[in-house]
């Protein structure tokens, strides 16, 4: 019974990090194409925002800021999908994909803005991201350990 808690929770892990080290290598390796996703994401936000005229100015500051940005958000999703993945500090690592996790999310699946067969991906996008986000929160809590039925660590990650 405890191999296959520690396999269960071994693959918990991989299949929570996975499509953050995917993702990221991905910008990594598509850097032009990430950035200017970013600049459209926060333009389209402006021409959306026109009900706020101080998250216009907000996002108006940001643009400039898009290379940094990003380089930011890659280092909190390949550095906190990395800590996940080997159960290295893993609490810490689930914050920082937690911290990339919510604005990624509001930022490029904002479905509220769209109509038809768009609204319906980007809602669907969005919900995928916070079940990931549900799974983050309770690593966060409960740490990514295989755990004895009497509540004892078995074998610990961390």
């Amino acid at each position: 019974m405890k191999t296959s808690r520690v396999i269960s929770v071994f693959l918990g892990r991989l299949f929570l990090s996975l499509i953050f080290l995917i993702a990221g290598f991905q910008k990594l390796f598509n850097w032009h194409e990430t950035e200017k996703a970013l600049i459209d994401a926060l333009c389209e936000w402006q021409n959306f925002a026109g009900f706020s005229e101080s998250l216009q100015d907000c996002l108006t500051v940001l643009v400039p800021w898009a290379s940094l940005l990003l380089v930011v958000g890659i280092i909190f999703e390949l550095l906190g999908s990395f800590m996940l993945l080997i159960a290295y500090r893993e609490k810490l690592g689930v914050v920082l994909l937690i911290l990339f996790l919510i604005p990624t999310t509001f930022l490029f699946h904002s479905f509220w803005f769209f109509e038809g067969p768009m609204r319906e991906l980007q809602m669907t996008m969005f919900l995928k991201n916070m079940a990931i986000l549900g799974g983050l929160i309770f690593v966060a809590i409960h740490g990514a350990h295989a755990r004895g039925d009497d509540g004892s660590s078995s074998m610990s990650f961390s």
